[in-house]
């Protein structure tokens, strides 16, 4: 695949949604592609992290708890906390069809940040806005359950 098509891929995810194209391109020169066939499992829950998992192609099971935790599509990015720090995985991902993924490892992520702190700054920001939606999803649920 080009670069222009990884930048492409990287651009759908609302993280990485605002950053220029040059910002683009220093982060697709970061990552390594990844074929699944289907039922090839990208990783377990709880396994250590490498860094975050952009779905170009294909679709993904994800289970927690030996639970249906959902299914990620094309333009799904997960573990994205990973980029910045070693967390386990929450969930177990496995194709369940023929999938292309895009692995933006951690180490060479965090190397970049340091090199560009203003790619850095704009991930912290959309970080810690990500962070608050879900906060207040959360918060959402628990009000509407405290009401049965």
């Amino acid at each position: 695949m080009a670069l222009s098509d990884d930048i492409a891929t990287l651009r759908r995810a609302e993280l990485f949604s605002g950053l220029s194209a040059e910002q683009l391109r220093l982060i697709a020169f970061t990552i390594a592609r990844l074929s699944l066939d289907a039922g090839d499992r990208l990783f377990d829950e709880d396994q250590d992290s490498a860094g975050a998992y952009m779905l170009e192609s294909g679709h993904l099971d994800l289970q927690a708890g030996g639970r249906s935790a959902g299914i990620a599509g094309p333009g799904s990015l997960l573990a994205e906390a990973a980029l910045i720090s070693p967390v386990p995985h929450r969930f177990a991902a496995r194709a369940s069809a023929p999938s292309e993924l895009l692995l933006i490892r951690r180490e060479q992520f965090l190397r970049l940040i340091e090199e560009y702190p203003d790619i850095g700054r704009e991930m912290e920001n959309r970080l810690r806005q990500s962070f608050a939606d879900m906060v207040g999803a959360l918060n959402a649920v628990k009000t509407r359950l405290s009401d049965f």
